[in-house]
């Protein structure tokens, strides 16, 4: 957090012990929303509710959209429907239905009875859709005008439209039915002829997408075409609404937080709870996970002690390989999820990425089964045993590197997010595999290694 900000926490936090209300009010005065979500974020939960009641309703109501969810929850739970309908009725469309949802049933009922007529209409009509689909990113808010229309008309409609509606970058060109034909950018007003008809130079050629469509998806076009906002439709070419590239940027965070903590071997609610026994019930299975595949390791390492009583020094030599093959799994699952939610990647190039990931393994092989061959045999003195041991990393890295990318595209393939391919299971995976080809190659040319 910004220095200043976080001298503002350590003030409010004093003056929140001190009891002085008066002075407590006015603590966020004169800041930008954005900051004063981040100072609230950064004090302790029982700051959160009165500080966010000491807010004026137009701050509080953009606030509220823009602390973590698990605090929102926090304020919302403490807040009478009396005090959440003005909010909901200063918030776009968007992000009035993000909150409702954030509410039980009860609640949420009673505010959708109590908000104005306008914001009923549009957030009921996006709570149909899935909070993760373009129906639920978007805006009903935008500025529509009909085809046959001049210029001239074109900027009175904007012009009175301008204090309800934010970040308007294009006019939408629509038919009596509601269809979407063109869009006119904001700018290009300044320079065209009022008296020209909205036909003459709107541009027809825009990229759309319906309500149904995946979040990723949606996100990876704005990446793609270098998007501001784009139009949704319906099956029938109807304007329904608009996402914005600021609901994007949240889309890219939710996804790159979701991604990591499945990563981790944790759930994406770990960000926001609080409870230890709850965080300890999310991560407990991926730990029993891990720890059931470190003793299936120790039992194939079990199985194989006549090799380790005859050969000590390769026991030495087990961390080095279970490490490099946990590593080198993460590092190729890693690459392979990041193109797929960044549409860079489609089942049907699962050959390809399959063979570049192999001809990457025996790169990488080739160099590190030197190193450890080189290292090992200066150290040890024992040139078989270095070529024992390069010949088993180079063979642990080419197979460890095909399942690191060949997992998460046939998790793809069927249906399945691809990030849940990662973390603890790759490397649980890696790890018993990787220790099994090790000992197995040693037990084998374990009386050419006695020669030494």
């Amino acid at each position: 957090m910004d220095e200043n900000l976080d001298r503002k926490a350590d003030l409010i936090r004093e003056i929140f012990e001190s009891g002085d209300l008066t002075r407590f009010a006015g603590a966020l005065d004169g800041m930008r929303a954005p900051d004063a979500a981040e100072v609230l974020t950064a004090l302790p939960g029982e700051i959160h509710v009165p500080l966010f009641k000491s807010m004026e309703q137009e701050m509080a109501s953009e606030v509220l959209t823009l602390v973590d969810e698990g605090i929102a929850r926090e304020i919302l739970e403490l807040l009478t429907v009396d005090q959440i309908v003005p909010l909901i009725d200063s918030m776009a469309s968007d992000d009035a239905t993000d909150i409702i949802n954030l509410l039980n049933a009860d609640t949420a009922g009673a505010v959708l009875r109590r908000i104005s007529r306008e914001d009923y209409e549009d957030v009921s009509e996006l709570l149909k859709f899935d909070e993760e689909s373009a129906g639920g990113l978007m805006a009903r808010e935008l500025v529509t005008v009909r085809a046959g229309k001049s210029i001239s008309d074109v900027i009175a409609t904007l012009r009175s439209e301008l204090d309800s509606i934010e970040h308007i970058q294009y006019i939408y060109v629509i038919d009596s039915e509601g269809v979407l034909l063109g869009t006119i950018p904001v700018i290009n007003l300044l320079v065209t002829d009022p008296g020209k008809k909205v036909e003459e130079v709107m541009e027809r050629d825009v990229l759309t997408v319906t309500a149904d469509t995946d979040q990723e998806e949606v996100a990876a076009m704005f990446s793609k075409y270098d998007l501001y906002s784009m139009p949704v439709v319906d099956e029938s070419g109807r304007l329904a609404g608009r996402i914005t590239v600021d609901d994007i940027i949240d889309v890219i965070e939710e996804e790159a937080t979701e991604d990591i903590s499945m990563m981790a071997g944790t759930g994406e609610e770990e960000f926001y709870e609080r409870s230890p026994v709850k965080l300890s019930r999310a991560r407990l299975p991926w730990l029993l996970t891990g720890l059931f595949g470190g003793i299936a390791s120790a039992v194939i390492m079990n199985s194989f002690k006549e090799s380790f009583e005859s050969i000590l020094t390769l026991a030495f030599f087990v961390p080095v390989i279970m490490a490099m093959g946990g590593n080198v799994g993460i590092q190729s699952s890693a690459i392979v999820v990041r193109e797929i939610a960044l549409g860079g990647l489609s089942v049907s190039q699962t050959g390809g990425k399959l063979l570049r990931e192999l001809k990457v393994s025996l790169i990488n092989g080739v160099v590190i089964g030197t190193v450890l061959l080189i290292t090992v045999t200066i150290w040890q003195n024992d040139y078989r045993l270095g070529l024992l041991l390069g010949i088993c990393m180079f063979i642990i890295i080419c197979w460890a590197t095909i399942m690191g990318a060949f997992i998460p595209l046939m998790l793809k393939k069927a249906n399945i997010d691809p990030a849940l391919a990662t973390g603890p299971f790759i490397t649980t995976f890696n790890d018993i595999l990787g220790i099994a080809i090790y000992l197995g190659i040693a037990t084998i040319f374990l009386g050419w290694l006695g020669e030494g």
